[in-house]
């Protein structure tokens, strides 16, 4: 299983609290990048400036606007005002480990709406950064790699489900799969591992089974 550490931007391109809200636009255009991990002294993640915290500074709202504002818009509405990036990030940071997956960093990402999540040690100290578009590079992966993994996971399920003939043939990142069972519960585990492989894009079973063990009140 490939972890975030695999596909990670490292060193990441950070600012300080103390970065002039000039400089980190230009930063962001230089280097083409829509978000910036904010560090202190140490290294350590305090914040993530991104474009649409720094937007806030280019949108304008008419002063009656502001009677009847949320807390969100208020928020807004200080950002608007910053000066440097210390008044302009976010303070909660979502961050991971490098050795966290990348199918569960994808799953986080897309539960939180985020688009890049920072990559620290045990100390908080940042490692790197993971964006929507490193974790897609999993799906970049060669037949021939994955090859090698899928056949891996049948000699597993094998020895574990007690397999026949399993085969497997790999097109485009999708695998084709043929072989039996005695029981389907069996197969659609070793259907479910396949499809579980970073890089995997889909699983196309002609596997069979001799019995139909997942049907409610049928024998074990």
């Amino acid at each position: 299983m490939q972890t975030v550490a695999d596909v990670m931007t490292s060193p990441a391109v950070t600012v300080g609290p103390h970065t002039t809200f000039k400089d980190a636009v230009r930063l962001m255009r230089s280097k083409r990048i829509s978000g910036l991990p904010v560090v202190d002294g140490n290294g350590r993640v305090i914040g993530i400036v991104s474009e649409t915290d720094l937007l806030n500074k280019v949108e304008k709202r008419e002063p009656d606007t502001y009677l009847l504002e949320s807390r969100r818009h208020r928020l807004d509405r200080a950002r608007a005002s910053a000066l440097d990036v210390a008044s302009a990030m976010t303070t909660e940071v979502v961050t991971v480990g490098p050795e966290f997956p990348i199918a569960l960093a994808a799953r986080e990402m897309h539960t939180r709406g985020i688009k890049r999540l920072p990559v620290v040690n045990s100390s908080g100290t940042l490692l790197g950064i993971v964006s929507r578009g490193d974790l897609l590079t999993v799906f970049l992966r060669t037949d021939r790699q994955l090859r090698a993994d899928v056949k891996k996971a049948l000699a597993e399920a094998q020895a574990k489900h007690g397999g026949r003939a399993l085969t497997a043939r790999v097109e485009s990142g999708v695998v084709m799969l043929e072989g039996a069972f005695k029981e389907k519960s069996r197969c659609d585990a070793t259907v479910r591992a396949i499809t579980s492989i970073d890089g995997v894009i889909g699983v196309r079973s002609q596997m069979t089974y001799d019995r139909d063990d997942t049907l409610v009140g049928s024998l074990s």
